[in-house]
């Protein structure tokens, strides 16, 4: 670990703080520590799951992961770490993320960390990574929420541009960063707000032409939606009883440019309405092989609609990106039936 003990970052802590400043040089020392060791690793990883892929370019993934990574964490967290201990820490956290994939093991993709339990909406999720090395699932697309101190129900799903294992390695890194901004957010932090942080992480820690695109909406107990957009994001509303709406909101993506609070939209949902997020995986294969019209208001659920659509739509060709859905419903109000709170 010599080329970083210079003068200038003596301990491990002075090189996270000028990573999380942007200080000229600090991303050419770590990567000058790390490229040899996570090349060896990516290597591993390329034998241990068969992988056909580049190992320059994985192990380029694997430096701007452990960039952003370290980017998201605390710089007290590396007081006592030495040169050596620290980059063992840092490809240590790279292998696991590499061999543990959002999908799980064989069987069923079982999706990233469930969604909070929220006793005002009640939330489904649909989650197919679209590449299957050996017995796990990898893609680019990510879903994560939080439930706030005033009971609102936050949810993002995000969707790294490309797909397979390539984006897999770049969105293992968006929990941190959505933990890293929402423990740094303001208490009247709008959507937009979480987002432009978010995005002000990425823009510096994402490979060139690598982008996010992004859904986050706040759902309040009194049943006010807020969805904010980062790229092209496209929702279903369906009113209690009627058939759904499309809707399409435009922002701009996460480590492009900055999005803005003026692509807002506010929703008003009542009890038993439902707002379907997706990546844009599942709403262009809906597009290109299914009949969206034919979503009535039949179902239990709107994702139930829309999962017919999608297994016909994959019958008549094969898929083609990550596809992920996260229903969110609006329950019937506690305060009147005394419901705890429910999560699927």
């Amino acid at each position: 670990m010599r080329t970083l003990m210079k003068p200038r970052w003596r301990t491990p802590r002075d090189l996270v703080e000028a990573l999380q400043r942007q200080t000229d040089g600090a991303r050419q020392r770590l990567w000058e520590a790390l490229r040899a060791p996570l090349g060896r690793l990516m290597g591993e990883v390329i034998v241990r799951l068969n992988l056909d892929l580049d190992r320059e370019r994985l192990t380029l993934h694997a430096l701007h992961l452990a960039e952003t990574w370290l980017r998201t964490r605390p710089p007290r967290e590396f007081d006592r770490l030495s040169w050596d201990s620290f980059r063992n820490a840092i490809v240590v956290h790279i292998a696991r993320l590499a061999l543990s994939p959002f999908g799980g093991r064989s069987g069923s993709p079982t999706g990233p960390t469930p969604l909070p339990a929220c006793n005002t909406y009640q939330n489904e999720t649909f989650f197919l990574p679209y590449e299957r090395v050996g017995g796990f699932w990898y893609g680019g697309d990510w879903y994560g929420g939080r439930k706030a101190d005033d009971g609102a129900l936050w949810v993002i799903v995000a969707d790294v541009t490309g797909h397979g294992y390539y984006a897999y390695l770049l969105a293992s890194a968006l929990p941190h960063v959505w933990e890293a901004c929402w423990r740094a957010a303001a208490p009247n932090a709008r959507p937009a707000d979480l987002l432009r942080a978010m995005h002000t992480m990425l823009e510096s820690c994402l490979p060139d032409g690598v982008y996010t695109e992004c859904t986050l909406v706040r759902l309040d107990p009194k049943g006010e939606a807020v969805v904010a957009p980062a790229g092209g994001s496209r929702l279903l509303l369906r009113r209690r009883g009627a058939s759904p709406d499309l809707m399409k909101l435009r922002g701009a993506w996460l480590g492009l440019f900055p999005p803005s609070a003026a692509d807002q939209k506010t929703l008003s949902m009542a009890e038993g309405d439902e707002l379907l997020l997706g990546s844009d995986g599942a709403f262009d294969h809906l597009d290109e092989n299914a009949d969206a019209s034919r979503l009535g208001g039949a179902s239990a659920s709107l994702l139930e609609d829309v999962q017919r659509l999608l297994q016909e739509a994959l019958r008549q060709g094969p898929q083609k990106d990550d596809i992920t859905l996260v229903l969110l419903r609006r329950l019937v109000s506690p305060l009147r039936t005394g419901a705890d709170d429910v999560s699927v």
